[in-house]
Parts: C-alpha cells; structure tokens; sequence
C-alpha cells in the first residue's frame, strides 16, 4: 500500500510542477505559486494523515500519536488558515492544488481498464 500512496504523492507533484511551469509562462505568477503552495499543504496534510492511521494500526506508543496530532491540527490547520487569509494567491488556485491530490490519488490508485 505505501507504494500506491507514494506514487499517488509522486504525480501529483510532478503535475503541480509541471502545471505552474505553464502558468508561470503564461505570466501568471501569482496562480501558479497559490497551486504549488496548496498542493504541498494537501501533501503534507495527506502524509500527517497516513502517518496517523499507521501509527494506530500498529499501536505505537502514545506519545508518537500526540506529536503528529499536535503537529497536523494546531500547526498545519494553522498555517493554511494564514495562506487563506493572506489573500496572496487566487482562491481558485488554491481550491486546485488542494483538489490535485484527491484528483491524481483517485487515477494512480484506480484499477487499469484493459
């Protein structure tokens, strides 16, 4: 499972930087650094979430669940209400880059149809 995973974050990467290549030729700077800076948020929102479920899986001692919980809700729940609320980046760009992860996780890990 973990290289399912790894390679739903590997595309999803690839095609955030591929796309504000585009958008950064098209002169559009601002949109292209609002996807890059959404999509690394989701990405490690996604991996703090994986690492979560791991680590109550496999009943490792509590003190490593309370700092990744410490980590992820107060510190990254934190951080993306200041990328929001600095209004830096359009917010279509950021609703982008946090729907990648989902978009390209869903094609990496969907079956092949021969």
């Amino acid at each position: 499972m973990d290289d399912i995973l790894r390679r739903a974050v590997n595309s999803t990467a690839l095609a955030a930087a591929a796309a504000s290549v585009a958008l950064i030729a098209a002169n559009r700077l601002s949109w292209a650094t609002g996807l890059l800076v959404s999509t690394a948020w989701s990405m490690i929102n996604f991996m703090l979430l994986m690492n979560i479920f791991g680590i109550a899986t496999l009943r490792k001692p509590r003190k490593a669940l309370i700092a990744v919980l410490l980590i992820k809700f107060p510190a990254l729940y934190l951080i993306g209400y200041l990328i929001l609320a600095s209004k830096l980046f359009p917010l279509s760009s950021i609703l982008t880059g946090l729907a990648a992860l989902i978009i390209l996780g869903v094609m990496t890990i969907w079956p092949k149809r021969a």
